[in-house]
């Protein structure tokens, strides 16, 4: 994996996600065979951790965005509030029935290892394949529609089919202003706090057509004017700086 890296970064980061994809159906079988919800949260921060030994082996966190925000970065971004502020839009619908410490734990754990995982691999390993073809705003834009795209894999975890078009379309909206960020501040980790976080809110609230759709209109109203924003902060301040190159010529 370490020569794909340098010869092959796009195939680099397809394998990766395969591997997420993998690892989240094999917690999802393993939960319901052993009758145990917390499968796929475990799965996924074993996961999280040979990732994070893997990067470190290789001497390419920072390399992938695993590092702080750049100094003097965050105004660009807005300090991320537009995004932060649309992680907590579904508590609007209310609590989801049935909660209880196990439940609320166990998707805690569940959104900490997607969040941070989906962040490595959509953002750190596949925004920086397509960023070294040279076209940066659309090295952003099919990074974002990459991750959006994916979401019809979770039919295979009980979403409807009315349901996800609308993740898709939000998915992608929020993934390229998340790509956004990272090229603008050089870190994924703003990113992996978001997503944790969005997806914690939809977890723990309930399950509506009227809700979902209110829900759903509010974060696009808010993701598009952000967007754009974005785009005009980078084209004005450039992108954060990489990492220096180790004398090995590892990052």
């Amino acid at each position: 994996m370490r020569k794909l890296q340098d010869s092959q970064p796009l195939w680099h980061a397809l394998i990766w996600i395969g591997i997420y994809i993998v690892a989240v159906n094999v917690g999802d079988v393993v939960g319901g065979v052993l009758h145990f919800p917390g499968a796929t949260s475990i799965v996924l921060l074993i996961l999280s951790a040979v990732l994070l030994v893997y990067l470190r082996r290789t001497r390419r966190l920072a390399f992938y965005g695993v590092r702080r925000v750049q100094p003097g970065t965050l105004p660009a971004t807005a300090f991320f509030i537009p995004l932060f502020v649309t992680a907590f839009v579904s508590y609007g619908k209310g609590w989801a029935p049935g909660l209880d410490t196990e439940t609320v734990v166990f998707a805690i754990l569940l959104v900490a290892g997607v969040g941070f995982v989906e962040e490595l691999v959509f953002r750190g390993f596949l925004l920086r394949a397509l960023r070294a073809e040279g076209r940066l705003t659309w090295a952003i834009v099919v990074s974002g529609v990459t991750f959006g795209v994916g979401h019809v894999v979770n039919l295979l975890r009980g979403y409807s089919l009315p349901e996800q078009p609308v993740q898709i379309v939000l998915a992608i909206l929020v993934g390229i202003a998340l790509a956004y960020g990272v090229v603008l501040t050089g870190s994924i980790l703003p990113g992996a706090v978001f997503h944790a976080l969005f997806n914690l809110s939809g977890t723990l609230t309930s399950d509506s057509v009227w809700g979902e759709t209110v829900v759903a209109g509010i974060i696009a109203a808010v993701m598009i004017p952000y967007i754009f924003f974005l785009r005009s902060r980078l084209a004005a301040v450039g992108p954060a700086p990489d990492p220096p190159v180790a004398s090995d010529g590892s990052r």
